[in-house]
């Protein structure tokens, strides 16, 4: 990572909206208008999400497509392994991730729980679950390494 991206990654992140959980302006999280997203619930290693259900992420029946299913994921298991950091944030990469669907997702918006349910150094195990109303629609694991911004250079 340049030093001009790492200027953009900081700003990107300051002064995000409170009930908000990102800003505009990171194109992957913005396919999936995550900078609307409403923050429910948060705490260091937790988040609780609704999250909207954009059309690009559809498949052809109506349903979240698995692909980005996988993506929902994702941010939100960042997130909340980046909130489980002490110091300064650093950047979060993804290094396993399972996912196990018994719903489809068809509505908008949708309930997002996440939580960090085991830590190793600068490892973190994340649970995350997505439900279609009070229906469990999808349960994941998410492992995430976090290093500092100047190991990423």
């Amino acid at each position: 990572m340049t030093e001009n991206k790492i200027e953009k990654l900081l700003k990107w992140r300051e002064n995000v909206p409170a009930g908000r959980l990102v800003n505009p302006g990171l194109p992957p999280f913005d396919l999936l208008n995550a900078s609307e997203w409403s923050v429910i619930d948060e705490s260091p290693g937790r988040l609780e999400l609704m999250c909207d259900l954009p059309e690009v992420a559809l498949n052809p029946a109506g349903q979240l497509f698995g692909g980005f299913t996988a993506a929902y994921v994702d941010i939100a298991s960042l997130c909340t392994a980046q909130s489980d950091v002490e110091g300064t944030p650093g950047f979060q990469s993804t290094i396993n991730m399972r996912l196990d669907y018994f719903e489809a997702i068809t509505q908008s918006p949708f309930r997002v729980t996440s939580e960090v349910v085991h830590r190793r150094g600068e490892t973190r195990l994340v649970a995350c679950q997505m439900y279609q109303g009070d229906i469990l629609a999808v349960y994941a694991l998410t492992t995430m390494k976090h290093q500092p911004l100047s190991k990423v250079l």
